[in-house]
This record gives structure tokens, C-alpha cells and sequence, in this order.
């Protein structure tokens, strides 16, 4: 623990000019872990050097607010617009100058006055007491404990409940589909307290969400919403898990913390998760309390904050889950908390959760333009080393929840601009050319500039500079996207600053590619050759381009893998072989090559009638004539069906089909015919997919 004064109080007694602190841009300096106001540096000058020269050049970069005479030292206010590096190097640079340095801050770190908050072993091993010193909230936050309900007349809960106008409590039960969600079982209760206890109110614990002995009124700063999805006994469905969340998103919840879960998983839950952080939630879950490392859900769900459990030493408790879906681990053994009628002390990775919502409440409610990400974030990469039980770790860079450190994270995060949008001025670009990319943020540059670094996920085809620095003030920078000149396909371009990445997608064309596809013929019989001509968009450069062939029926029709467009040409031609059908067939015919493509159809038909002779082609009634049918190509593998039809039913009779069989072009038939009054001349035709022929026979 850092001992000092706190941040108001020590604003307060400095008279005068302390409305005008509170309001001063405070910053955070990551190397020596301490707060400074951004805008005053302090200037200690030489007892005996000529200083005049340096109290000048003071007074030209800004306003000298004090001078302390006994320590030849005094405050330098930077007029707006000034970069304060800058001037510091100024500053120290000039004759009779000692020392420029920060205006750093010194905290205290406060105790409530909650009876019970010296047993909290957890609020001291995350660093709240730090962390409430420099909590400044900005917005409410509503944290949904969707679990077996909240007991709203606990007396260090009443007033940290969230309630419609009239007064009643807004929250939902699952289960029963009503408003009703007041806890029996008492788990919902512990995690709620857990959470966020009203602290500093005198009575029983302290919640992590959140105090600050100098501001008033902060408990309605983080409410609590009760989502009882469990019942009475302490179980539920998944399905009323997946509706008491979609709820909670619905009304207005920032944080959804899930003390609960089970050793299988289901689509609606992770569905339900999904829709959380999509509209932008923080969706928090207990690890599981098996031991081991199989998946417990939802945390196992990569939208959720996983959060192991750990004792007063920072050991993985022997209960926790563990392995590399774990993403954070908190307090989580022998944990006083609220339950209905008073205090009990619980442990369980349910206890553990309910520590990250309430530090994830406390981060947004002071840094309200993070994304759900970057709180994430925040938490996950600011914790503190944690033992495994045995060998049960959960990863490498993870840890124990450090509330001060992350909240520190969220603060920097807040004052550092992010990118917000990334466009590029042609999502497609012929080989060889550029285009331009613009990078906006999400506020002005900060003094000194932004820097936006960049990426490629294809840098051998579209490459840019690895960064660039928007300037103070300004919210937009522009770079330059190359790409190669003999490449074709698709490049990522990623801009990334504040910690939020932005991506666009650019297609990188071939100058020479396929205009046209001709196939000529474009029918042909089975077996017969056609031809493919690709004719490209320019003529082709010195030592040719090389395009590729498909078909999308290679047994039927097919053509070589790929064909040379020669240098100086501009089209080039391949045969098309096919093979006999015994049904038509429609082929597509692909030409491509940088990144473009054209297609054509070549219909392939079966073997076609030629022709039809009648033998003889005149007949008697009563009498028959045979039939002969000629292929212009033999009939295919498998054989082929003559399809038959014929005219005077009454007088004639054939086949509905003839076979022809394999390898053959001519196929025979008997034509019957009958005895009646009159003669009749009746139309014989034969048929495949390919053609048509007709003959007449006369029947006297």
C-alpha cells in the first residue's frame, strides 16, 4: 500500500485554486506507476545562476501559477496547444534551470466503515482501496446478476438495487416469467454483495463497486440488476440461463455476470452470449468448480470472461477450473458476503465472478467510452501473478484480478485515442497501382500525436508504413497502400491504436486478364471435338501470361489444366474433347488468371438419328415393315434408348424404345401393322436428346 493524502482532500486544501485542479487533465505515468497533472510541470531553478532568461521563457510557453522562493521552484501552467515533452526539453535546456519535472499527485487509500471490511481478505488482495482512491465516475452502470435473484431488502443492498420510478425493482425472473426475482436460496444475494455491497454505509461488508470517501452518492453509481434464472433449490435450465440473459442486454445491462453453469454446452446459450456482446456486453462467468480442465459453460464460450477462483495466498483454489480457457482468476475461497437475514462466508468460482463484474463496473463507470473489448482487456492483461494448485495453471501472461492496476489501464485507455474507422479510396486496385488509406479516430490526437500502427495480412502483395502519427489536435491520417506488379488476389489492411483494431479488405486485379470465352462449336455430339478461344483484355507481355482452365463436368467435356497466352498475343485456342452420353449434358467452361475469369457453355448431346429407312416403306394391312435407324456417332458405354413414336394408332403399332447397343450406329425394328377400310400414310419417328428423323409408311 502507497500511503498519502486522497486526491480531493488534498485538492480541497489547497485554497484558492482548487476548483481549478478539479478540473485539470490528469494523467498517468506507466514507468513510475503514479498520477501527474498533464498540463503543469514544476521548474526548479539555480539558487545562484542567472535566471532571468528562464523566468522569461516560462512566462512564453504558459502561465507561472506559484513560486515557492525558499526552494527557487514554481508551477508552470502550458498554454493549450503546446506539447508538454517539448516543453519540457525547453525548459531544461536554458542557463540557470535545475531541474523540470511532472506535477505528479499523491492518494491515500481509505477504509470504509463497513463493520465487517477488515474480513474481506479479497478487497485487500485486489487492490480496491487503491483503486476506490482514483475512482472518478463518469455514467451509471447496471450490472444483471443472473443467478437465483437478489434479496432488494438486505439492508447493504436496498439502496444498490435498480428500480422502476415507482419504486419497485427492475429485474426479471426467468423461471416464472415475472418481475418477481427476490432469492431465497441465498446464492444470488452472496454474489450480488460480493459485486456490489453498499459500502461505506456503516453496515456489514463492502463490494467491490465501488467508494470514494471524497465524492458522495457514489453507491447508485453501479446498480444491480436481479435475473433469477435458478430456483429456489439452486438449478435452472439453460434455456431460462439464455432467456434471463437476453433480457438483461434488452433492459439496459452493461455487465452480465453468471455465477453458474454446467459440463455441456448448448447453440441457444451461446447463442444468448453471442447477442450479450454483440450489443455490446461484458458477459462474466464462473469457471467451474470441478478441478480440472475439461470446458465448463458458458465460460468456455470465447465471449465470456472465464474466472478461476484463488485463496489468500493467490493459489488456485483445488475446486477451480483451470487450463488455458481460463482468462482471469479473483478471490474465491472462504468469501463474506450478504445472504437473506445476514453474512456468510462461501467459496466457489461462483464467488470468484461476481469480483470481476463489479471491478468491470467500477472500470466503465469511469471510463464510459471503452468498448466491452477493452474493458476485457483492461482486467485480463493488468492482473497479478497466481499460483496452480498441484499443475493446474491457467495460462501463460494470465492472473489474479488486480482492480487498481486495471483500472489505471481503463483510464489510459479513455484519454488515448482509438481508431474508429478505416477506409480505403478503391476496394480494388489493377496490379502495380495504389491507393490510399484513411485512418479516422475517435477524438482528437493528444499532444504529441497519435500513433496508428498498420498492417498487411498479404505484404508480398499490398504493403503500406508500419505506422503513422496523426497530429495533435487532428482526428484523421492518410497512407499509402503499394501493391506488387505482377501479383493478383486479396490483402487485409489493419489499423490499430488505443486498442481497437479497424480492418479493410483490397483486391489486387491483373491488367491482363480474361475478357472473353468462346466455345465453337457450342453443341456437339459425344465424342466429337469443340473448341475453347480465351481472349484477354490486352495483349500479353513478354514471356506470356498463363491462364487456367475448369470444366465443371471434366468426364464429359474437358480441356488442360491451363494454356499460355504467347507474348504479343492476345487470345489463344484449346480442343475441347468430349465423350458419348447417353443424355445431354450442359458443361461450363472456366478461363481465369489475375484475379479475373469468364465462362462459357458447351452442350454435349447423345449420338442424333441421321437417318430413318422403311423396308419396305408401303405395305398391306395386316403386313409388317422393318425399320432402320442410323447414329451420326456410335452409341456411348452403356448403350443408348431410341425413343419411338408413330402416327394412326388404329392401323399402326411399334415400340415405345429401341436399344442400340454399345459401339454400334444402327439399330432395327418391326413396325406392325393392321387391316382396315382406307389407306393411310403414318409418320414414323425416331429420337434421342441430339435429333430427330422421320419416315413415312404407307398401309393399303
Amino acid at each position: 500500500m502507497r500511503i498519502g493524502i486522497g486526491l480531493v482532500s488534498w485538492i480541497l486544501t489547497m485554497g484558492v485554486w482548487a476548483q481549478e485542479v478539479l478540473v485539470a487533465p490528469i494523467a498517468y505515468d506507466a514507468e513510475r506507476d503514479a498520477y501527474y497533472i498533464r498540463n503543469e510541470l514544476v521548474v526548479g531553478l539555480e539558487p545562484t545562476a542567472p535566471t532571468t532568461l528562464a523566468q522569461q521563457a516560462m512566462l512564453w510557453v504558459g502561465s507561472q501559477r506559484d513560486l515557492q522562493a525558499p526552494l527557487q521552484a514554481g508551477v508552470v501552467r502550458i498554454d493549450a496547444g503546446l506539447n508538454p515533452d517539448s516543453v519540457r526539453e525547453f525548459l531544461q535546456s536554458l542557463p540557470g534551470v535545475r531541474y523540470v519535472e511532472r506535477n505528479y499527485l499523491a492518494f491515500t487509500c481509505n477504509n470504509p466503515n463497513d463493520p465487517l471490511f477488515t474480513q474481506q481478505w479479497g478487497l485487500t488482495r485486489i487492490q480496491a482501496t487503491q483503486a476506490w482512491a482514483n475512482w472518478q465516475p463518469q455514467r451509471t452502470i447496471y450490472i444483471a446478476i443472473v443467478d437465483t435473484g437478489i434479496d432488494a431488502t438486505h439492508p447493504d443492498l436496498s439502496q444498490k438495487v435498480r428500480r422502476h420510478s415507482n419504486g419497485s425493482i427492475y429485474g426479471y425472473n426467468a423461471v416464472q416469467n415475472t418481475a418477481n426475482a427476490h432469492d431465497v436460496h441465498g446464492h444470488g444475494t452472496h454474489c450480488a454483495g460480493i459485486a456490489a455491497a453498499h459500502t461505506n454505509n456503516g453496515i456489514g461488508i463492502a463490494g467491490v463497486a465501488a467508494w470514494n470517501a471524497s465524492l458522495a452518492s457514489t453507491h447508485a453509481t453501479v446498480q444491480l440488476m436481479p435475473v433469477k434464472v435458478l430456483n429456489d433449490q439452486g438449478y435452472g435450465s439453460f434455456a431460462d440461463i439464455a432467456r434471463g440473459i437476453t433480457w438483461a442486454v434488452d433492459n439496459g445491462a452493461h455487465i452480465i455476470s453468471l455465477s453458474l453453469g454446467g459440463v455441456t454446452g448448448t447453440q441457444q446459450l451461446q447463442d444468448a452470449v453471442n447477442y450479450a456482446w454483440n450489443r455490446g456486453c461484458l458477459v462474466v462467468a464462473a469457471a467451474g468448480n470441478n478441478g480440472g480442465n475439461a470446458p465448463f459453460y458458458p465460460a468456455y464460450y470465447d465471449n465470456v470472461l472465464a474466472v478461476a477462483a484463488t485463496d489468500p495466498t493467490d493459489t488456485l483454489t483445488s475446486f477451480s477450473q483451470y487450463g488455458a480457457s481460463v482468462d482471469i482468476a479473483a478471490p474465491g475461497q472462504s468469501i463474506l458476503s450478504t445472504v437473506p437475514g445476514g453474512y456468510e462466508r462461501w467459496s466457489g468460482t461462483s464467488m470468484a465472478c461476481p469480483h470481476v463484474a463489479g471491478a468491470a463496473a467500477l472500470l466503465w463507470s469511469a471510463a464510459p467510452s471503452l468498448s466491452n473489448q477493452q474493458i476485457r482487456t483492461a482486467l485480463e492483461n493488468n492482473a497479478d501473478p497466481c499460483q496452480p494448485y498441484w499443475f493446474g495453471g491457467i495460462g501463460e501472461g494470465k492472473g489474479r484480478l488486480n482492480l487498481h492496476r486495471a483500472l489505471q489501464a481503463a483510464q489510459q485507455m479513455e484519454n488515448t485515442p482509438s481508431v474508429s474507422q478505416l477506409t480505403l479510396n478503391h476496394a480494388s486496385v489493377q496490379s502495380g497501382g495504389t491507393v490510399r488509406g484513411t485512418v479516422t479516430l475517435n477524438r482528437p490526437a493528444v499532444p504529441g500525436g497519435a500513433v496508428v500502427q498498420l498492417r498487411s495480412s498479404n505484404s508480398s502483395l499490398a504493403w503500406c508504413v508500419a505506422s503513422i502519427t496523426i497530429p495533435q489536435g487532428q482526428t484523421t491520417g492518410v497512407f499509402t497502400v503499394s501493391t506488387s506488379a505482377s501479383g493478383s488476389g486479396s490483402a487485409t489492411i489493419t489499423a490499430t491504436a488505443g486498442g481497437i483494431s479497424r480492418s479493410a479488405t483490397l483486391q489486387v486485379v491483373s491488367p491482363y486478364r480474361v475478357q472473353t470465352v468462346v466455345v465453337s462449336p457450342s453443341t456437339v455430339a459425344g465424342g466429337q471435338t469443340a473448341m475453347l478461344t480465351v481472349r484477354l483484355a490486352t495483349h500479353a507481355p513478354s514471356g506470356g501470361v498463363q491462364v487456367q482452365l475448369s470444366s465443371s463436368n471434366a468426364a464429359v467435356a474437358a480441356v488442360p489444366a491451363s494454356v499460355v497466352v504467347s507474348a504479343g498475343q492476345q487470345s489463344v485456342s484449346v480442343p475441347i474433347s468430349t465423350t458419348p452420353v447417353s443424355n445431354r449434358a450442359t458443361v461450363s467452361l472456366t478461363a481465369s488468371t489475375g484475379g479475373s475469369q469468364s465462362s462459357a457453355t458447351l452442350t454435349v448431346n447423345p449420338p442424333a438419328p441421321v437417318s430413318l429407312t422403311l423396308s419396305p416403306s408401303t405395305v398391306p394391312g395386316g403386313r409388317t415393315s422393318t425399320a432402320t435407324a442410323l447414329l451420326n456417332t456410335p452409341a456411348p458405354p452403356g448403350g443408348l434408348r431410341l425413343r419411338v413414336s408413330f402416327t394412326h394408332p388404329e392401323r399402326v403399332w411399334a415400340p415405345a424404345t429401341v436399344y442400340v447397343r454399345p459401339g454400334m450406329r444402327t439399330a432395327q425394328f418391326t413396325i406392325y401393322t393392321y387391316p382396315g377400310r382406307g389407306a393411310v400414310n403414318a409418320t414414323i419417328t425416331v429420337a434421342t436428346d441430339g435429333g430427330v428423323r422421320l419416315a413415312t409408311l404407307g398401309v393399303r
